[in-house]
Parts: C-alpha cells; structure tokens; sequence
C-alpha cells in the first residue's frame, strides 16, 4: 500500500505492530485488549526502560490515535504521517529485532525525503487541511482548551458508565443462573436489571447529547493530535541522526583557531550545537596531541540557565574536558569547563581585589548630596552608570569628549552637562570604594581600568587559551573585554543581536574583539515548526534595525501558534493552566516539555500556585538554583529573560505590557528591545505556541503581536 493510499498504509503499518505484539504477550492478552494496553504490557514486560525506548512507546500511541481517521471515517492521511509510520516502525523493529529487518529497510527509503529536509509543500496537503481546520475551530471558540476538558471529562464519564452496566448485567445474570428455580425471584431480578438498563441508557443518552454539543472541540482535539503527533515523531527523527548538517559542519571545519570566530543566526538554528560541536572537536585534538602543548579550555554563556542547559547537552553528548579553566590550578576536570560569565571574570576579580566580596546589584548611594541629586540627569544617573558607563566601559576621557554616541539613552548631553554629570559620578565611585562588598559590573570597570594603566596583568593560571562564548550578544562589552584578555588564543563566540534583551547599541569592536570576515551565518531552524517561524518571523520583520541576514528556513509542519485574549491577568493564567491540562492529559505531553513564559517573577509565583492547586503539578523557575533539566515530572517556568538559548516542545507565554525596566532608554531603543524580548519568547517553541494577553491590548509590541497573530487567523 506505500504510495497507494496512505491512510490504509498507515492503518497497515501499526496492524503489523499490534500482530507482533500480541503474538508476543499471547494469552496474557485477548482480543478485547486495546492497542495502547497492548503496547503497555509489552513495554513493561520487555523494554530496557531507557529514554529512547519509553519515547518511541509514546509516539507509537500517539501516532496510532491518528488511524482512527481512517478507520471510522475513511479519511485519508498526508505521506508525511505514513512517513512518521514508517520510521515508527523501522525503529521499533530495528530495537526489538522483528523478523523481515530487509523489508522494513525497503519501506524506510522514503525517508530520504527527511533527510533533505525541505519542508513538506504538497505532500502534506491532509495535514495542511487539518490545520485550517484548528485555527477556525479555535478562532470561533474562546475558551477551547475549556471545552476539550469539559468533552474529556464526558467521554471519561460515558467510559465509566458503560463499564458499570456491563458489571451489573453479568451480576444480574449471575443472580438470576443463582435463582433459576425461583421464578418469583427471576421475575423481581429481571425487573430490577430491566430498571437499571432503562437508567443507565438514560444517562448514557444524556452524555451522547452533551458530547455532541462538544463536536467541535472533539473535532479540534483530534486535528491537534494528528498535527502534535506528527510533528514530534519528526522531530524525534531530526534527534535520532546525531549529526550536524551539511551547513552546521561545513561552518565547524571552517573555525580557524588561530583567530576570533564568530557563529551568527536566528532562533533554533543550531548555534549551541556548532558551538559544543567544535569544542568536542578542539577537546578531541587535545586528547590526540596534535597540539605541542595541551590547551585549556573553557565556554561561558550569560545566565545560570543557559549553564545548566548546556552542561545538560554537553553531557548527551558526552564532552568531557581534563584540561579546563582552573584546571592546572585545582586539578578539577570539566565542571569547571561550562560556567556562567561572572563566574569566569569572578576568578579574576578576587585575585584583582583581595578582601573585596562581590555582589550583583550596583547600590544607589549619595542621593541627597548636591552633587548626585543635581546633576543634570537627576535620577536617571543610575541608568546612565548601569546602562552606558559600566558595561562600556566609557573613561572620564571619553566621556568629556562629547564624541562618544550614547547609544539608545533617552536625554542628551552638551559638554558642559558631561562635565556636571562625571562629578557626581566620581563622587559615587569614591563613595562605592569605601564598601566591602562592591558590585561585578563596578569591580569589572575598575580591573580593566587596572589593566589599562598597567597596575595589573592576569596571571597565567587565570587564562585559557580558547574561549567559548554562548549567546555573546547579551554579555556587556566590559565583560567581552575582560573575557578576551583573559584568552591567549582565541575566542569562538555565538550570538544573533536580533535575540539582544539586555543592553543597546552592543557592537563587537567595542568588546576590542574582531570577527571580520571570520562571521558565518546559519539559515535553517532545526527548532520551531514552520508555522511557530513564519509567526516569529513576521513580528522579527517589524523590529526597526533587524539583521536582514538572518532569514530562518524551516521544514516541519505542526500545529497553528493560538492567540488567546482574556479580561484580567487571573482569566488568563487560569486558561493557560487548563491548556496544561489538555497538552498532558489530551496530547500526551509530559509535565517537564512544558514552559510557561512570563514578563515578571511574581506572574511566575502565581502560576506555580495554580498548577499545584489546580492540577497538583511541580513547576520550577528555570533559574533557581535547584533547578535541574534532567529532572522529569516538573513544569518549567521562565521570564523572557531566563528563556533565552532555552527551548521547550510546548511554550504558552503570557504578555501584557512593555517591559518597565527599560523606560530610561530611548524610545526607539526600549521598543526594539521589547521587540527583542517577545521575539526571543516566541523562538523557544519546538512543536506548540500559544500566547495569551489582554483583551485591552492595541498597541506597542504587544500589541503589534496581537495584531499579526489575529491577521493570520483571518487570512486563513
């Protein structure tokens, strides 16, 4: 049947694995036995219990859930479902040795259609009509995840019953073979059996109405089942290569050692895995000893988050390091390879400033004196010291010059303003000097000022000779500077401006770092599903100053991104929490594939109390301390902050105004940076995207966000 007739090719393919099964388990089954029990005895009599196997079993029940449109409305299917068939079983048979592997090999060919990943076009027209079907389903329903639990709670109900009136007609019948001799008896049980028949087919009756009542959210679900299914299938198949593409290697061989490099490109294209691809490589060369002298090694990224998230990766794919930062000096191996950036410059601010503690907020002080409060920036002296002097690192010199573009900050200067505002900063300076504990950025400024006079050099055992550097964009140009003095050889960095969220008019010849003709680009998301890019893509092209370079090229179909608007903050997390419950309970996705994004840390805190209040559910913040990417069974939480350089299978991201943080910025500078934010929230989806916001909301980026994703709804 492959090229025939897909729908019956598919039905064909999960019939041959329900035969295998169920000669295996034999008369521990019967053929009233469903197929997803089926599958469950057989997974817990013979599976090995590992991650591979215990994922190929889920999507195996997904998938199958699929041929139900075949079987009960002669539907057809796409090719690319009968090709998530097929790999299906060519996985399950290549695991569990199935008899006829060369016949299975044969059916797997047209996978090859995969591997060139283009997306599919015309062979997913089934698919394409099941999407157009979602996205008016849900434009024409408010609350749909509402309703499929309303429909799950009424199947769930009419299950119940009908087992119910099976066990008491066989206790009736049972009675009644009891009392064959007393037909008084009979006649009060067959009465009594009649009575509770006419009930039960009552309130069967009574379900079937509600259930047809609820047709469009089981016609929504089951669309929704065949796109997330299909979708995760394919992507399980992207992860199962484990190899770089023909563009992803082709930039990893050419990374020149000898010279900075700089790895650019959108949201989900691949830049951690380049990056980690070619420490492995540098880590292998050093182990071969191809290099004269062994090198040390170490790569840094921004937040705690993304650490953790690449020491999660790194361990999957097994990079190890004997010659890492600190090393030669503690002997330590490769946890101390991939650290934050802080953490990194922290080595070198203790042996710069003994006996001064760190800590990581630039304190307010002198805010009565003359000299601060009149200062021609008022308050807004703090933003320009946290926002401007600080991070890029800007000398009294440069500063006095006037020449120096205070990029994206809100009030200009004249010379004579510089002059007024220098003092006051010179006075908080001597102010923060007089503190035992003195903030990172502070303590930064002030070592590359060490370095500059000459005060200071940073001692051997401090250096590495490579520096890897994850999402580079977000680090401040002091920090860069500092990281790039502290490297012998030299830097390979990651980074796409478009994904900025902390700092304007970043530049890296600022950081004293060239990658000039030594920059190159990849184009292909291997993250987001066609639709969850088209959608990012569209709000990306409204940022004012976006790199034209970067234009992603996707090859997955999935689901349509959902936008849901509700009155209050509280109607909106309470629907976000009841599409938690529809991804586990209705599309099988585990608790750990789940992020809710949130502009604030308290939104954050009151969706953690609901998931545990409504659905008992752990949820953590993906940057406390004790969160951990390999721990299963826990929702993760995120701002726009923490999210970035993270991705997730499910991303329901909560919106609702401009970030305030930002509002001592230029307004056009603060808008790209809100745009910035919303962009990079948007890219951390794999398969499903829904946003939630406002009904209130018209204008500004969340607005325009709003204004995009209901013009998509319209055009389709």
């Amino acid at each position: 049947m492959q090229g025939v007739d897909e729908g019956v090719f598919t039905l064909s393919v999960f019939s041959t694995i329900e035969a295998y099964l169920r000669e295996t388990l034999g008369n521990e089954v019967s053929r009233e036995t469903r197929f997803n029990e089926l599958v469950e005895k057989f997974r817990s009599r013979h599976s090995r219990h590992n991650p591979k196997e215990y994922k190929l079993f889920k999507d195996i029940k997904s998938n199958h859930f699929n041929t139900n449109e075949v079987r009960h409305r002669f539907g057809n299917l796409s090719l690319e479902e009968a090709n998530a068939a097929t790999y299906l079983l060519k996985e399950f048979s290549s695991i569990f040795n199935l008899p006829n592997q060369d016949a299975v090999a044969a059916l797997a060919r047209n996978l090859s259609a995969w591997d060139n990943r283009r997306s599919p076009a015309e062979t997913a027209m089934e698919l394409e009509k099941a999407n157009r079907k979602l996205e008016l389903l849900s434009r024409q329903n408010d609350d749909m995840a509402g309703k499929v639990s309303q429909m799950d709670e009424a199947q769930k109900e009419l299950e119940k019953l009908e087992s119910q009136l099976n066990a008491m007609r066989i206790d009736y019948e049972q009675q009644i073979e009891k009392n064959k001799k007393d037909k008084a008896k009979i006649d009060e049980l067959r009465q009594k059996k009649h009575s509770a028949e006419e009930e039960g087919r009552k309130a069967q009756k009574e379900l079937r109405e509600q259930l047809a009542k609820l047709s469009d959210a089981q016609e929504y679900i089951a669309n929704l089942r065949r796109m997330a299914s299909y979708t995760k299938t394919r992507y399980d198949y992207e992860q199962s290569l484990v190899r770089l593409t023909a563009e992803q290697e082709s930039i990893v061989k050419q990374v020149n050692f000898g010279h900075d490099f700089l790895v650019k490109g959108s949201a989900g294209t691949g830049k951690s895995l380049v990056l980690l691809k070619t420490l492995e490589k540098l880590i292998l060369e050093n182990e071969s000893q191809l290099f004269k002298e062994r090198n040390l090694l170490a790569l840094v990224t921004f937040s705690r988050s993304l650490e953790k998230y690449n020491r999660y990766v790194a361990s999957l794919m097994n990079i190890h390091a004997t010659d890492a930062a600190d090393g030669a000096a503690s002997g330590s191996t490769d946890k101390n390879m991939i650290m934050t950036s802080e953490s990194f410059l922290c080595r070198i601010l203790k042996d710069a400033f003994p006996g001064v503690r760190t800590c990581y907020g630039t304190e307010k002080c002198l805010e009565d004196s003359p000299c601060v409060r009149d200062n021609p920036l008022g308050k807004e002296i703090w933003p320009e010291l946290e926002k401007l002097i600080l991070p890029s690192f800007v000398t009294k010199e440069k500063y006095y010059d006037g020449g120096y573009s205070r990029t994206g900050m809100k009030k200009p200067l004249k010379s004579e303003q510089r002059v007024k505002v220098w003092e006051a900063v010179d006075a908080i300076f001597a102010e923060w000097e007089k503190k035992e504990s003195q903030s990172v950025p502070y303590l930064t400024y002030k070592l590359l000022r060490k370095i500059s006079s000459g005060e200071y050099s940073i001692p051997e055992q401090l250096m590495v000779d490579y520096l890897f550097v994850d999402e580079a964009q977000d680090l401040t140009a002091a920090s860069l500077r500092v990281l790039k003095l502290s490297t012998r050889k030299s830097m390979i960095l990651a980074g796409d401006g478009d994904q900025s969220v902390f700092q304007p008019g970043f530049t890296w010849s600022q950081a004293g770092i060239d990658v000039s003709g030594r920059t190159r680009i990849l184009h292909t998301n291997f993250r987001s599903t066609d639709q969850i890019n088209a959608a990012a893509e569209r709000y990306r092209a409204l940022i004012k100053g976006c790199d034209p370079d970067n234009a992603p090229q996707t090859f997955r179909m999935g689901p349509p991104v959902e936008l849901h608007e509700d009155a209050t903050e509280d109607k909106s997390f309470s629907s976000m929490v009841g599409t938690v419950r529809m991804c586990m309970d209705m599309l099988g996705y585990e608790p750990e594939n789940i992020c809710l994004i949130a502009p604030q840390k308290k939104q954050l805190d009151k969706l953690q109390s609901l998931l545990k209040d409504t659905l008992g559910l752990e949820s953590k913040t993906v940057n406390s301390d004790d969160f951990d990417f390999a721990r299963p069974g826990v929702v993760r939480l995120a701002t726009m902050q923490s999210c970035k350089g993270l991705d997730f299978p499910v991303v329901l991201f909560y919106i609702d105004h401009r970030a305030h943080f930002l509002s001592m910025l230029d307004d056009s500078v603060a808008d790209k940076m809100n745009r910035n934010m919303i962009y990079t929230a948007m890219t951390r989806a794999i398969e499903l995207l829904h946003v939630f916001m406002p009904e209130k909301v018209s204008e500004g980026p969340v607005g325009d966000l709003k204004s995009l994703l209901k013009e998509r709804e319209k055009t389709k």
